[in-house]
């Protein structure tokens, strides 16, 4: 997500085809910076695996994964637009070690993956890691994570698929609130996060760094009062002193109280970082 915000940089728009799609061009780079390199388990937990996916519109694509034991739930996680699957396996890693489920979704384009990103792209892939989450996942829990641009993957699996409960972190309300306005009339993907609130049918946990640099924490608390208003379920986990996400410890910490949260109802969560401030909805 570090390189979404030069979007803003994007503003020399002119009636000449060529440069509209140079334009165009730039504007895919910045917003989906997608690295090349193939996915590896190097580095990540020996229960982590590499699995691959077939999506609707037929592409194959390699991501990663890790089963859950002794019933534990199972997190289906997006990454942000310029990390990998295997990032986000190494992120979750202390919840692996304590035998949660993960599968590190990866999108077309990207490490080494065919295919052209774009929202309609990825949300298609979602829907291929959603099944086989499904799978991996059993009869336990399958909570929904999405990082940064990951979040908007999220919001759109959940408005098609029921969901045990949506995480997202360091999300933003929309796209185009990441661009200047003069850049807007080149978007074609929404990502209208905010928007997708209303018809939520799943709990909603809002994580975010009040010191986020990409992403303003302003994003959060925007989500945060759209779910207030649209009456969801769930609570904002703000992260005093971070930036576009918080560390691994804490982040299982996060998750392991949201997971409380949605086994136990209304429940208070038992353990958090003095860091972290909850403010349920």
């Amino acid at each position: 997500m570090k390189r979404l915000a030069a979007v803003a940089a994007v503003v020399t728009l002119v009636l000449a085809p060529a440069a509209a799609w140079e334009a165009n061009a730039q504007i895919h780079e910045r917003i989906y910076p997608a690295p090349k390199t193939p996915l590896s388990l190097s580095g990540l937990p020996p229960a982590a695996a590499l699995i691959t996916v077939v999506t609707a519109d037929g592409l194959t694509l390699q991501g990663v994964e890790a089963a859950p034991r002794d019933g534990k739930p199972t997190f289906l996680i997006f990454h942000g637009n310029g990390s990998s699957a295997a990032n986000s396996a190494a992120w979750l890693a202390p919840l692996i070690a304590e035998g949660y489920g993960v599968v590190a979704a990866e999108y077309r384009e990207y490490s080494g993956n065919p295919g052209r990103a774009s929202e309609k792209g990825l949300a298609a892939d979602a829907d291929a890691f959603f099944d086989r989450a499904k799978q991996v996942a059993g009869a336990g829990p399958l909570i929904v994570v999405g990082h940064s641009l990951g979040g908007g993957v999220a919001f759109g699996l959940a408005s098609r698929r029921k969901l045990d409960g949506l995480v997202t972190i360091g999300t933003f309300t929309r796209l185009s609130a990441m661009a200047p306005a003069i850049a807007r009339p080149l978007l074609t993907d929404r990502y209208d996060n905010k928007g997708a609130i209303a018809s939520l049918d799943e709990p909603l946990f809002l994580i975010h760094g009040d010191a986020d640099p990409v992403v303003p924490y302003a994003h959060g608390e925007a989500l945060r009062a759209e779910a207030v208003a649209a009456r969801r379920e769930g609570a904002l986990f703000t992260v005093r002193g971070a930036g576009h996400g918080p560390g691994a410890t804490t982040l299982a910490m996060v998750l392991k109280a949201i997971v409380l949260r949605i086994e136990g109802g209304k429940s208070t969560p038992a353990v958090l970082p003095a860091s972290v401030v909850p403010a349920p909805f």
